[in-house]
């Protein structure tokens, strides 16, 4: 017999930056340390959700304010839990949010090697804004993507 479980999308908590972290290191090339994702959750928790699948947590959203717009700071779903509109449903929960708080623009940053999550986003509305030459810390440029919302 085959159990299922619901996915449910929730406010990210304190007890949740355990797996944060360990989602946004293991699936995320960057320098952050958990130290940073904490700072930042504890900056911006309002910009914070997980997914969680029979009381584990399998994905998150992280936002922040950057600029007077919103901005996903991170974003990660368990590798097995992928290809099922996961993400989709994090990002439009933080879209809310940020249209909640009165913004109407989000950006985020991608790796310019990192063609999945381009077609992801522009999938989800994203259009290309502008490249950072260097921006991550091992030398490799990033695109930045923006939204209206």
């Amino acid at each position: 017999m085959e159990i299922e479980y619901e996915v449910q999308i929730r406010k990210a908590t304190e007890a949740d930056l355990r797996d944060i972290v360990r989602l946004w290191k293991g699936n995320i090339r960057t320098i952050n340390t958990s130290s940073d994702i904490a700072d930042l959750y504890h900056s911006f928790e309002r910009y914070f959700f997980v997914v969680t699948m029979a009381d584990k947590v399998i994905g998150f959203v992280g936002g922040a304010i950057r600029r007077g717009h919103g901005h996903i700071s991170g974003l990660a779903v368990d590798k097995g839990y992928r290809m099922e509109e996961i993400g989709k449903r994090l990002l439009k929960i933080v879209d809310h949010e940020f249209r909640a708080s009165g913004f109407d623009k989000v950006t985020l940053e991608v790796r310019k090697s990192n063609w999945g999550a381009i077609r992801f986003y522009k999938k989800q509305g994203y259009k290309r804004a502008y490249l950072i030459k260097g921006y991550y810390a091992d030398g490799e440029d990033a695109i930045v993507y923006e939204k209206k919302i």
